[in-house]
């Protein structure tokens, strides 16, 4: 996108964190923002906080509040030309050991939150034409994992959005509409008390520990000038911290091994 002044931004889970720092972003660049967030006092907190933006309610693993709000938005601000599927929660637990509702309430988020947020905005995006632009919030768990930390459950989520992502660029690349998925490292935010928002019905799950390495790491607004840096340069991937490229290449190295072994056994 050449310009995103003037233009409509949804931002879910904007009520803090990464959210926050994106909506500011967008903001400062002269977009109309959305901000929404399932704790409504939050959100109206970050609306005070930027001029021209409106607050909205919303809980993303809701399929039909997420049609209704994007019905609202559209309404009170306009057509919707950017999207930010950001909210996100996590938790810690092994495999073995977790309960069905952790699975229940991380993919409900973290996937399910994605997936309702695009069949709410795309339609409506490909009706008014024009340029359009959707950042998922994945995480470079979701591409190089830290392996042993307990946070299997977060990174099997944020893998399916970065490969959700990938393969919806694919799609709507040819209608205009940009996709680009958004891949922090550690980020100064209170995803560690994700447990906060937690549905009562799905139990009370396990915080995960706060790690000494949060406290020096980069904040959700300097992520947000990131994610606008990468919604106008159309990037598919975006990403926050310097130890981005060790954490790949070191994940690659591993599937080039096995490759390499593999081809040796066939020869």
């Amino acid at each position: 996108m050449e310009t995103l002044a003037g233009k409509v931004a949804v931002v879910t889970g904007a009520g803090d964190g990464i959210g926050r720092g994106i909506a500011h972003a967008l903001a400062e660049v002269g977009a109309k923002v959305a901000i929404v967030d399932i704790d409504r006092s939050a959100a109206d907190r970050v609306a005070l906080e930027l001029e021209g933006s409106v607050a909205f309610e919303a809980n993303v693993t809701d399929a039909e509040a997420m049609s209704a709000l994007a019905a609202q938005i559209e309404e009170s601000l306009g057509p919707v030309s950017v999207l930010c599927n950001n909210a996100g929660v996590m938790l810690e637990s092994t495999f073995v050991e977790a309960e069905r509702t952790d699975w229940d309430w991380i993919f409900g988020v973290n996937v399910n939150g994605v997936i309702n947020g695009v069949e709410a905005f795309v339609p409506r995006m490909r009706a008014h034409g024009g340029e359009a632009h959707i950042v998922n919030t994945g995480s470079m768990a979701g591409l190089a994992p830290r392996l042993g930390m307990g946070l299997g459950i977060y990174s099997a989520s944020k893998a399916a959005v970065v490969s959700f992502s990938e393969m919806l660029r694919a799609e709507l690349e040819a209608e205009g509409i940009g996709v680009s998925v958004l891949c922090p490292s550690t980020v100064n935010t209170r995803i560690w008390e994700a447990n906060r928002n937690r549905p009562e019905d799905l139990g009370a799950g396990q915080s995960v520990p706060r790690p000494d390495r949060v406290n020096s790491a980069i904040g959700g607004i300097d992520v947000g000038k990131m994610v606008v840096r990468g919604i106008l340069e159309d990037r598919t991937y975006i990403f926050t911290s310097e130890d981005a490229r060790s954490r790949v290449e070191t994940r690659t190295a591993t599937i080039l091994r096995d490759v390499s072994l593999h081809e040796a056994d066939a020869n």
